[in-house]
């Protein structure tokens, strides 16, 4: 893929969560575009390991959205991979429908509840450290918002990580 072509793609997923909170006025638009560039690269660019249609290929990267409130900026991506029904964005947040404003485990392909903030590095690093003591050779991906920075939790699992030499970890 060329440069326009991830430039497309971010448009396309801001257009996408763009219909999904409008549709039901429910989301948090800001906190999922500040991160679009970033999913679409480790989604489309090929930098983690994600196989169309398989959410849980053993030998995947994991993906976690630490900040809760901006999970759902995965939900357009999953839905193009084919891990779950496209139908299920048009009924986001809506009782009976799959996708609820903050992720969680009954959707493939996501990895971790984050719904408060802190608690994806220390997730992440739980991963990573499995990774190693089974010698698996998946990455764990964590996005981080800036206001979680502030939490004692991202600076504890952070030490944990470099204690254990998590170099599959990506923060």
């Amino acid at each position: 893929m060329k440069i326009n072509d991830f430039e497309e793609k971010a448009l396309w997923l801001r257009r996408e969560l763009w219909k999904m909170v409008m549709r039901q006025r429910k989301g948090h638009i800001p906190s999922y575009y500040s991160c679009v560039e970033i999913i679409v690269a480790l989604y489309y660019a090929g930098i983690a390991r994600v196989v169309k249609g398989l959410p849980d290929d053993p030998n995947r990267d994991r993906i976690i959205v630490s900040k809760g409130h901006a999970a759902a900026v995965q939900y357009p991506v999953l839905a193009d991979l084919e891990f779950f029904d496209r139908g299920e964005l048009k009924r986001y947040t809506q009782p009976g429908g799959l996708l609820g404003m903050y992720a969680d485990f009954r959707i493939p392909g996501i990895e971790g509840i984050s719904g408060s903030l802190g608690h994806g590095v220390g997730m992440g690093s739980g991963f990573a450290l499995a990774a190693k003591k089974n010698n698996k050779n998946y990455r764990t991906f964590v996005v981080l918002g800036d206001g979680e920075c502030y939490e004692g939790s991202i600076w504890e699992a952070a030490m944990f990580a470099a204690h254990q030499k998590l170099d599959n970890l990506v923060v």
